[in-house]
């Protein structure tokens, strides 16, 4: 009886709906729209929603510049003070393969809220990263200790298009996340 009742809860526990790290940006998959992230643009060029293409379905971002250094931004703040550790990590598809140009792509901590105060650390992800299939491949900084003083992070998104070219990505995905863990507050300790 023992066993049946064990193998019965092993059973309903593979059952359960899979565990999701809270993401600390809104809309990062820019389901519907880009709110509530800032955009920008400096020169020839447009940041906005593609309602077609999108990593896993449709909706990204797409920052688009086109050419003489014009520049295209996103951001959002998020915050993290309640962390130690945390992940950022975007799917992208870099210029479909057509262009040229530069991105950056990085998070900057800072020691106040709403995203003011000094700037304390920032995370850059890789430029490439883990294709994913259809031109999207996915960047990531796992497992990034964070300075104790850290209390909120700006996710900052740039294309710059060369002299003469155009600069063309689209980003989707986009999350600042807590590892998986399963006390927060060191209750399992060290």
């Amino acid at each position: 009886m023992k066993v049946a009742v064990i193998t019965a809860a092993l059973a309903l526990a593979g059952l359960a709906a899979p565990c999701s790290a809270y993401n600390a940006l809104k809309n990062g998959d820019f389901t519907g729209g880009t709110g509530p992230w800032n955009l920008a643009q400096t020169g020839g060029g447009s940041a906005g929603w593609e309602s077609f293409l999108g990593s896993p379905a449709g909706g990204s971002l797409r920052l688009q510049s086109f050419d003489f250094f014009d520049t295209t931004h996103a951001d959002q703040c998020a915050d993290v003070r309640r962390w130690s550790v945390l992940d950022f990590d975007l799917r992208q598809i870099d210029n479909l393969g057509t262009s040229s140009g530069k991105h950056t792509f990085e998070l900057d901590l800072f020691d106040a809220a709403d995203c003011t105060g000094n700037t304390v650390g920032t995370i850059t992800p890789p430029q490439t990263g883990t294709a994913l299939g259809d031109g999207w491949s996915e960047v990531s900084v796992l497992g990034t200790s964070l300075p104790s003083n850290a209390v909120s992070a700006r996710v900052n998104l740039d294309v710059v298009a060369e002299a003469s070219t155009v600069a063309y990505f689209l980003v989707d995905t986009v999350e600042v996340i807590p590892p998986d863990e399963i006390f927060p507050d060191d209750f399992e300790g060290d």
